[in-house]
């Protein structure tokens, strides 16, 4: 009796260690398979000019060209010296490219996307916009990051490409918030967007000495969090046009 039950322990031991080794592979796989669709669409489309500084860098986005690819892209986004170099897609809904790259392939990292009931030119008060937390720190992996002073004086600025417009996101709060959390509803008022900044800034990580007008637009980032499934973390930026 003791022999069968050290076998079945034995079965079962391998079994989880070969689902395991496959799961580990297959994170891999689609990892790289996403990396190299997004390089792909870099090398056709895209020019970065950085100075040593950040201060001055250049973005040049195509989107004739990313549109031959996938005609959902409405914006690019990057932040030096970090993997975030990404399109921006939009559709009827923030299910469908969860777990798709641009070619529409299923993939664990997915695509980072614009929530639907957003305008794609950014001219809502609050554009969230969403991404997986691959822990190769792809996509938005890195944001958690933030969560330390210095990762955001060394990163305090994202650059956000439109087909129109060219903006610099100037970063003043990011927090874990609950998924269900009102900062997920699609319109505010006045006295919500106000809540909305003073709740952030004081819940922030970090800090920063970033003004906000009542006029000007925001924009958030949001993937998962580390510490619970139920939980977001949140990276928020005004919007400042470069002219």
């Amino acid at each position: 009796m003791k022999k069968l039950f050290r076998t079945i322990i034995f079965v079962l031991a391998v079994a989880v260690f070969i689902f395991s080794g496959y799961n580990i592979l297959s994170y891999l796989k689609d990892a790289k398979d996403s990396k190299d669709v997004n390089q792909n669409i870099i090398d056709k489309a895209v020019e970065i000019h950085n100075t040593q500084d950040e201060e001055n860098t250049t973005l040049l986005v195509d989107f004739d060209k990313l549109w031959q690819e996938n005609k959902d892209i409405v914006a690019w986004i990057y932040s030096p010296n970090t993997q975030i170099n990404y399109p921006v897609v939009q559709t009827k809904d923030n299910n469908y490219y969860l777990r798709r790259l641009l070619n529409g392939k299923y993939n664990i990292a997915g695509t980072i996307f614009m929530d639907y009931r957003n305008s794609p030119d950014l001219s809502d008060y609050n554009t969230m916009i969403y991404g997986h937390n691959m822990k190769n720190d792809t996509m938005f992996g890195s944001l958690a990051k933030y969560k330390k002073q210095e990762y955001y004086e060394e990163h305090p600025v994202i650059y956000i490409v439109t087909p129109e417009k060219k903006f610099e996101m100037n970063l003043f709060a990011g927090y874990i918030t609950d998924a269900n959390s009102y900062i997920y509803n699609a319109s505010m008022n006045k006295e919500e967007q106000k809540k909305y900044i003073e709740d952030s800034i004081s819940l922030s990580t970090f800090k920063s000495n970033v003004e906000i007008s009542d006029e000007e637009k925001i924009v958030t980032f949001s993937t998962c969090s580390n510490s619970s499934e139920e939980d977001r973390y949140i990276l928020m930026g005004v919007l400042r046009e470069i002219k």
